[in-house]
């Protein structure tokens, strides 16, 4: 433990030699591609443009944008052959997504034609270049499907694609959208595949964070989560004395001391906390948990309680050694307040459409202390971010939209693969223990986590996760064969 005046030089070096680091909610999904495609070559991909209108629904509006995509037409067997589309969500696309993982595999047993399209308002894809709130007003589901009708729409004009079967393939949010893209536009596509899709819209999401929980606990056991929950405490009771909160700034690493008497900024602390155990689980693979359970285990972190937390979270992060977390509200606000960022862009679409605001639980679990995660923390961000009428009233009004449009956990679909990873926290918002209805089956994945089933094959992978992209591949393939 340092003494306070040793903290203070200590605070004082890190703030002129530091490397302040912020951290964002894991709302947004930065969907990267499969780490196979690092051996292979992304010569066969080609990028294009399509001019996309800006408002599919006021034919008074003739604004148009141009909406990217790539393609890939080294299967493809010729006319008629089927075409495969892997709808982009909130991050850039990429060439890798159509040089390998599930989808490039579908492509390469049917002969098809891939493509890859980028979701308005994100990557290079911009109908405007300034994201004030008036101008993001186009950016929602609905426009985003209208998207991809027109874009299908405009493809099978060409005749080497008119009688050709499309099949859509999403992730996480896009995952959402090829579902419901199925619902709203039968004729267009004859299948999709839904990979752990949140299509349930939730304010107050505290089932994230019990999955999160429950994950380090299955994997790790239970002196895992008692290292966890221990840890957290100890760090809340740092913070009613002036020597235990210079040793959780040291602990934790703050650039500068928190200040304890606004709850916003306590907010993004506990957010620190919660944020990177949520990202290990949501990243993992089977045996990463338990690792990290090991190293609570054998003091690789640190040795209290608080410093294992505190340690994990340093390195969980890659944190450089001078390396330090700059944690106050208007941190976080200054990160979506960019001019223009995929950031910018989803945290509006969670403000008028989603919710899905991960908040502390109240059922027991090691992050039930951290309070101050609360849905008025994220509203918060709402109101100051775009417009103070963006409150949780206004919230809670959207999300009841968007479940009454497309059904909520009750979707009308048919010729979908819905698949989820049982420790993937999102698929709390989504169903994952019954089929969605003859047809459209259910794959639910012990030890997979989020979009597990896009990848490739990887060598930690279970049996049962080979054998739902199996699964995946054979019902397409039977679709396309009708």
């Amino acid at each position: 433990m340092l003494p306070i005046s040793l903290y203070i030089i200590s605070a004082l070096i890190a703030s002129v030699l530091g490397e302040p680091r912020v951290i964002e909610p894991p709302l947004r999904v930065d969907l990267q591609p499969p780490p196979e495609y690092q051996r292979s070559s992304a010569r066969n991909v080609f990028q294009s443009w399509i001019t996309m209108p800006i408002d599919h629904f006021d034919p008074q509006n003739q604004n148009t944008y141009q909406m990217r995509f790539m393609f890939n037409e080294q299967f493809f067997g010729g006319d008629g052959y089927p075409v495969f589309i892997l709808v982009g969500g909130e991050w850039d696309i990429a060439p890798g997504w159509l040089m390998a993982g599930n989808m490039f595999t579908m492509a390469q047993e049917n002969r098809g034609y891939q493509i890859y399209t980028e979701h308005r308002y994100y990557g290079q894809s911009l109908p405007y270049t300034v994201f004030t709130t008036e101008n993001l007003r186009f950016l929602n589901v609905d426009q985003a499907l209208a998207d991809l009708a027109y874009f299908i729409k405009e493809l099978k004009k060409q005749p080497r694609f008119a009688n050709s079967k499309v099949i859509l393939y999403g992730g996480s949010y896009a995952a959402n959208m090829v579902l419901w893209f199925k619902q709203r536009y039968p004729h267009l596509a004859v299948g999709t595949v839904a990979s752990s899709g949140p299509i349930l819209g939730e304010v107050d999401f505290t089932g994230y964070l019990e999955v999160v929980h429950e994950a380090f606990r299955s994997e790790g056991g239970e002196q895992c989560v008692t290292t966890i929950k221990q840890g957290i405490a100890d760090t809340i009771s740092a913070m009613e004395t002036e020597e235990g909160r210079r040793t959780l700034e040291s602990v934790y690493r703050l650039c500068r001391p928190l200040d304890y008497d606004n709850k916003y900024d306590l907010g993004y602390f506990a957010g620190l906390i919660s944020w990177t155990f949520s990202g290990s689980v949501q990243r993992a693979r089977p045996g990463t948990l338990i690792s990290i359970c090991n190293n609570f285990a054998s003091n690789v972190y640190g040795v209290t309680p608080m410093e294992k937390v505190g340690g994990y979270i340093a390195i969980s992060q890659n944190m450089s050694p001078n390396g330090c977390w700059s944690i106050s509200f208007d941190t976080l606000l200054n990160v979506y307040n960019a001019t223009r960022s995929n950031s910018r862009a989803w945290y509006y679409q969670t403000c008028t459409e989603y919710g899905y605001y991960q908040t502390a639980p109240r059922s027991g679990t090691a992050f039930d202390q951290l309070t101050w995660l609360s849905v008025d923390f994220y509203v918060e961000v709402c109101k100051r971010v775009f417009d103070q009428r963006f409150d949780e009233a206004f919230l809670d009004d959207a999300v009841d939209r968007v479940n009454l449009i497309f059904g909520g956990l009750e979707p009308n679909v048919n010729n979908t693969i819905n698949i989820h990873g049982a420790i993937d926290p999102w698929h709390a918002l989504g169903v994952y223990d019954r089929d969605l209805k003859e047809g459209s089956p259910t794959i639910t994945v012990p030890r997979a986590s989020h979009c597990f089933d896009m990848q490739g094959w990887l060598t930690t992978d279970t049996i049962q996760m080979t054998n739902a992209q199996q699964t995946a591949r054979r019902l397409v393939a039977s679709w396309l064969s009708e």
